[in-house]
């Protein structure tokens, strides 16, 4: 997942001396012992990767596959982070128009985040706020939502979680470039780059970049910075 967000191509397998060579003869050597934990792994690997690179068809495929083994229903330090990402998702589908139920998987995940928040409140509350960002975004609380984006913004970046404040702008650009505030989700973008960049993530960091045309989007708030300085001047 890490050489994947860095841009890297370590080889990984090489520990296995040839035995097993790639992501595809682990996981059949794993279901052929009956290694659920380690089927379960691989596919909450191939999930955490699609939803952190935007391939949200792969990542619901993967989600549900490992929530459908037994091994799911055990304690594990992955869960949260499932939950988290996979409530993102779910309010995020529910907005592209893939459906009601998406809209209950949200506020499904979004409860069970309640349930956990004072257990860790430090850990918990960024994950907690941007998720209740996405259903206010999801149930048209324009105003809810864009004060609640900045909170989580600002949480994650005071608890040191820079991937998720990246995370926070990205979810925030994404939802106010669907209501066509064009300019202000650009800076959202531009400020989620910089959080990817400086997290190390610079496979995603360019995805975005290219994605949203970033390269252009800086030269225009740059020229409408210098106009506003002007305008103040006179």
């Amino acid at each position: 997942m890490i050489d994947t967000l860095m841009g890297n191509k370590s080889n990984c397998y090489a520990i296995f001396n040839g035995k097993i060579t790639d992501r595809e003869s682990l996981l059949a050597d794993a279901k052929i012992k009956s290694s659920f934990q380690i089927v379960e792994a691989l596919y909450l690997q191939k999930f955490f990767v699609s939803f952190w690179m935007g391939d949200y068809d792969e990542a619901v495929a993967a989600s549900d596959f490992a929530l459908s083994l037994s091994s799911a229903k055990m304690p594990k330090p992955q869960l949260p982070f499932h939950i988290f990402y996979r409530g993102i998702m779910a309010f995020q589908l529910f907005r592209d128009g893939k459906g009601e139920s998406w809209l209950a998987e949200g506020k499904a995940m979004l409860a069970q985040l309640e349930a956990w928040v004072d257990n860790s409140r430090q850990f918990f509350e960024n994950k907690l706020v941007l998720l209740e960002s996405e259903h206010y975004a999801s149930t048209a609380h324009v105003v809810a939502a864009k004060e609640s984006y900045e909170l989580a913004i600002a949480l994650a970046r005071d608890n040191g979680y820079i991937h998720e404040q990246g995370l926070a702008y990205e979810c925030m650009g994404k939802y106010l470039a669907s209501i066509v505030e064009v300019h202000d989700s650009k800076r959202c973008f531009i400020n989620a780059h910089k959080c990817y960049t400086s997290w190390g993530a610079l496979a995603k960091a360019r995805k975005l970049w290219n994605e949203e045309d970033l390269n252009s989007s800086i030269q225009c708030i740059e020229t409408s910075a210098v106009k506003h300085e002007r305008d103040e001047e006179k």
